[in-house]
């Protein structure tokens, strides 16, 4: 079973080692030995979360015919939406009719909030837990596989409803997966994108909005073939990455967020295993 741990601290770029926290409480654990902890989780967009080996493989529903375009060299393996987006817009269009016009938003692509040019924003998904919400100090533990060497993959956290309520309470509409629910939509949130082979950074940012808090090291695209322990340990403002026990960077944020509804969120063009998550309560 696997790990993913949320932390928070001053910016510490380079890599150490992480310190263990000396009073920790398990709130959850999945080790995907049976189809019954997928009850706990919920799909939003366009993908699907299945277990296959003992393991949990997160896909985008047009991963497939992606993957071949670009095995053929028909498209690059840099997930850019230019080259993919009307791909994937011709297909949801067989699937969806004129109910495609809910994967169109308004955009302001600097700042990701609504804008005036209305944009196809489809093909995304976030995969949700939404029995164990955190609190507002945490850790998340998780193992990591890339199964493709194509970006993007997201774990987003501290997310709550700007009205201060759970972000699947009813009163809230329904979501498709798009970037502007997460961004200018209303919710709170960080997310941690990392396995980006050509950009090499790993990115914390905040929501609403597209803040750019930090960028570290993107050390999982190093070697794609090999599987990665990540956590993300969060306490007050503080909030550290690390990858198989070795601190990646600790940012503080001096306006925290702070608990809430905690995921996964992968664009397009990839796909991966996950496996071992566990949640911790940190004093």
């Amino acid at each position: 079973m696997k790990n993913i741990l949320l932390i928070a601290s001053f910016i510490i770029p380079s890599l150490s080692f992480a310190q263990s926290p000396k009073e920790k409480t398990l709130r959850c654990s999945y080790n995907f030995s049976n189809k019954a902890e997928l009850k706990d989780w919920v799909t939003e967009g366009e993908g699907k979360g299945y277990i296959r080996d003992g393991k949990l493989i997160l896909e985008p529903t047009y991963f497939p015919l992606l993957k071949k375009l670009m095995d053929e060299g028909k498209i690059s393996k840099k997930n850019d939406a230019k080259e993919y987006q009307q791909v994937v817009e011709n297909a949801m269009k067989q699937q969806y009719g004129d109910e495609i016009s809910r994967y169109y938003a308004t955009v302001n692509e600097k700042e990701g909030t609504a804008g005036n040019q209305p944009q196809f924003l489809g093909g995304s998904f976030n995969f949700w837990n939404k029995k164990f919400p955190t609190g507002k100090n945490f850790s998340i533990e998780f193992d990591f596989k890339a199964l493709y060497p194509v970006p993007l993959h997201m774990v987003v956290f501290s997310t709550l409803g700007t009205n201060g309520k759970s972000i699947f309470d009813k009163t809230f509409p329904r979501r498709y997966g798009l970037s502007t629910e997460m961004m200018a939509g209303q919710m709170n949130n960080y997310r941690l994108s990392f396995f980006e082979p050509n950009r090499k950074t790993a990115n914390l940012r905040k929501a609403p909005g597209r803040k750019l808090l930090y960028e570290g090291e993107d050390v999982i695209s190093k070697n794609p073939d090999k599987t990665y322990h990540c956590e993300i340990k969060k306490t007050g403002g503080e909030i550290s990455y690390i990858v198989d026990g070795k601190i990646v960077f600790t940012y503080t944020d001096h306006e925290p967020l702070g608990g809430g509804a905690w995921g996964f969120r992968l664009m397009p063009c990839a796909i991966a295993e996950y496996d071992n998550i566990k949640v911790y309560d940190l004093p």
